[in-house]
């Protein structure tokens, strides 16, 4: 195991590169450092600015915010794709910024979709999906006329795009096939306050987020496998393990649990003193360690022994 002090800040976000050699860290500071995982040192990129101007017209200066922090590494290792608010497309080579994703394609946040050179949000109506190529600079396909009823709060596509989840602003979840729009299974949640529906990489299970917990919905049989995993704001803390039924979410005392997805039982909770919470944690891409952040300027990197 190890155990880092981060200096700029409290860690709010993680990302590990496609081969693993690397980790990435975003600090309470606004400084990205890239981790070398073999030799355990640490070298600062650059530090996303406190306000940004539009390129696009008409011109403006926008404060940068980071109310929803994550980021993502392209598929080629060269980007780094961070979720402010704008969103910032940083070029790892150059340690520049290469782009701010413009708000027609950022409308209440980005996640990266699939092949990993895009960035997708829901369109400002709430009845299709965007999508934008960072790589490019260039904008993709809008998806609409969704069988779902009323609009969509948010989308989640399966490993080769083939599938979406749309979860819609009345707790409705459905599953469509992405060719065809053909529902392929549909299940109301009402009353449950639903943030989030995201595809476990296995394909075959669904993740769907309240503020205090999960629901586990086994696809293949179109029931929920598990009514609730209690667990703090997943929305903001969950991560999939890339092979495993396996998740990490941070506890209500604000510890990291590791949970299988097949029972919804806690098979761990660690305690790195970390700080008062875990703020952020990810998987390996082989699955064998896992590194989680904490409000108290610390991350740690452990194996998966379980």
């Amino acid at each position: 195991m190890w155990i880092q002090n981060v200096p700029g800040g409290g860690v709010t976000a993680l990302a590990y590169t496609p081969d693993g050699s690397t980790l990435f860290t975003q600090d309470g500071g606004r400084w990205y450092t890239a981790w070398d995982l073999a030799t355990r040192t640490g070298r600062r990129l650059f530090q996303y600015p406190e306000e940004v101007t539009l390129p696009l017209p008409p011109v403006q200066t926008r404060k940068v915010t980071n109310y929803f922090p994550r980021m993502f590494v392209s598929a080629d290792g060269r980007f780094l794709i961070t979720n402010l608010n704008p969103p910032l497309v940083w070029h790892l080579e150059s340690k520049s910024l290469w782009c701010i994703v413009p708000e027609e394609y950022s409308f209440a946040g980005v996640s990266v979709g699939v092949g990993r050179r895009r960035v997708e949000c829901v369109s400002p109506d709430w009845l299709g999906i965007r999508s934008w190529y960072f790589d490019t600079r260039q904008p993709g396909e809008e998806l609409r006329d969704w069988p779902v009823p009323g609009t969509i709060k948010t989308h989640h596509y399966d490993a080769d795009g083939s599938r979406v989840v749309l979860l819609n602003w009345n707790d409705v979840v459905t599953v469509c096939e992405v060719e065809t729009r053909r529902v392929l299974a549909r299940a109301e949640f009402p009353d449950s306050g639903l943030q989030h529906a995201r595809f476990a990489p296995d394909g075959e299970t669904l993740v769907l987020y309240m503020a205090d917990g999960l629901i586990i919905w086994d696809l293949p049989t179109r029931s929920v496998r598990v009514p609730k995993v209690p667990c703090d704001r997943p929305y903001w803390m969950l991560a999939f393990h890339p092979t495993r039924p396996l998740v990490a979410v941070r506890r209500h005392d604000g510890l990291l649990a590791l949970i299988d997805l097949r029972t919804g039982k806690e098979l761990r909770g660690l305690d790195f003193a970390l700080g008062r919470q875990t703020t952020c944690a990810a998987f390996s891409p082989d699955g064998l360690t896992c590194a989680v952040g904490g409000s108290d300027k610390r991350m740690a990197v452990f194996d998966l022994d379980i």
